[in-house]
């Protein structure tokens, strides 16, 4: 029984880059995306703005188009596994804020467990956890950080 467990552990890990990669694909495009249209679609750029001057967020019209630049460049990175893990971390980032600046309010209205749960259901968390998971875990084996990483550990030897 212990063998059976043993090798299935060692399969499971062998495969470990599949979810790591449709991770990155999901939140890639979906970055990529969300960062494209809140610069170049007027009413999304009009409602960020509206978010981060209700916010006190400083600079609202720079951040206005730096924030969703970095999505957007953040998504790509992410999608091709490139610096993965800063991009991670500016994306985690701006979750983190958003989460502080903006979110919170929505949720703090309940008392008890109702602002738990209300808080853990805003996307906000699940993509700053999904984050926070690539930064430590790596983009995986289909990525460019891997390729490059292992052309770089061939050519030392």
């Amino acid at each position: 029984m212990y063998q059976f467990f043993s090798k299935f552990g060692y399969k499971k890990r062998q495969g470990e880059w599949l979810p790591i990669l449709l991770v990155r694909i999901c939140l890639g495009i979906f970055f990529i995306l969300s960062g494209f249209f809140k610069v170049f679609h007027a009413k999304q750029h009009t409602a960020l703005l509206e978010t981060l001057q209700k916010a006190n967020i400083p600079f609202p019209e720079f951040n206005a188009y730096f924030v969703p630049i970095l999505e957007f460049i953040g998504g790509i990175l992410i999608l091709l596994g490139l610096l993965c893990s800063l991009a991670s971390l500016i994306l985690f980032a701006i979750m983190i804020i958003a989460l502080v600046t903006d979110r919170i309010a929505s949720v703090a209205l309940h008392g008890g467990l109702m602002t738990l749960e209300n808080f853990l259901y805003l996307p906000e968390v699940l993509f700053a956890l999904m984050f926070l998971w690539l930064f430590f875990s790596g983009p995986g084996k289909i990525s460019l950080d891997f390729a490059y990483g292992k052309k770089k550990r061939h050519s030392t030897y």
